[in-house]
């Protein structure tokens, strides 16, 4: 068969087959100049890989909250008294879950905590329930004003 459109190349087997070209010496080998950058560039990369670990460990400031306790007023009332530790100049809006035996939420109630002189405070609140509640938890604190 024939094939007009493309030319024909024959192996020629006495020609030599040539490598890529690579640097002189071992492969990969830094010159001391070279070895000396290495060295700064990962102690740099070090540097900055701590610091920003640091950052986020020490400097975000956090929100923590904990239940105390509870009081049972009756069908239609929990007390839930909570700890909140905050920025002193932050305002906080608290979710809290009045629930029954099975865990469903019979009552919320959304706190306002502001800005205070103390890191952490304890609060005590009363939650409105469409029935009786066995427990009673903080579900969220969250940021509102931030200075």
């Amino acid at each position: 068969m024939s094939n007009e459109y493309y030319d024909e190349y024959e192996l020629d087997e006495e020609a030599p087959v040539l490598a890529p070209s690579t640097p002189s010496g071992p492969s990969g080998s830094l010159t001391p100049r070279g070895r000396r950058f290495a060295i700064w560039l990962g102690a740099i990369a070090i540097a900055v890989a701590v610091a920003v670990m640091a950052y986020i460990a020490f400097g975000i400031p956090t929100i923590r909250y904990k239940e105390v306790g509870f009081n049972i007023k009756g069908a239609e009332s929990i007390e839930l008294t909570f700890d909140v530790s905050k920025p002193n100049d932050w305002t906080l809006s608290c979710v809290l879950n009045a629930l029954n035996e099975n865990y469903a939420q019979v009552g919320t109630k959304t706190v306002t905590i502001g800005p205070s002189d103390e890191h952490e405070q304890r609060y005590s609140t009363e939650i409105r329930t469409t029935e009786k509640a066995v427990t009673a938890i903080v579900d969220s604190c969250k940021p509102t004003d931030m200075p």
